[in-house]
């Protein structure tokens, strides 16, 4: 069936780090499945240094406007810690993701944040 396929993955992902704050912009899927109900997902995974070992991102970092159901292509991750590794998968979906059998495709982008802010007293 023409109109029952999910998405490709987002393309051409662009970091902007400002300390502990990061603006991720991407391109559309290339193919959207035939389907005019494309959103983004994001997920959030801090990452260890040598081992390579990620866990889920703290409930403390935040999404601007929100990590689940975007309908742009930008999202602001604020509150994340200083000098961290983080990686953050962008997942395009729509009303048959969930149906597919096929391997769940996502632009991927790895960035490490800068010190946080100094305050001077």
């Amino acid at each position: 069936m023409a109109c029952t396929r999910p998405p490709t993955a987002p393309r051409n992902v662009i970091s902007n780090i400002n300390e502990t704050s990061v603006i991720l912009d991407w391109s559309w899927p290339l193919d959207t499945g035939g389907r005019k109900d494309v959103t983004f997902n994001i997920v959030c995974k801090k990452c260890g240094g040598t081992a390579k070992l990620c866990e889920p991102c703290s409930v403390n970092v935040r999404f601007i406007p929100r990590q689940i159901g975007l309908t742009n292509t930008t999202v602001t991750v604020v509150d994340l810690l200083a000098h961290t590794n983080y990686t953050f998968e962008i997942d395009a979906v729509n009303g048959v993701s969930d149906l597919s059998t096929l391997t769940r495709q996502f632009a991927a982008v790895s960035i490490t944040t800068n010190q946080a802010v100094r305050s001077f007293s």
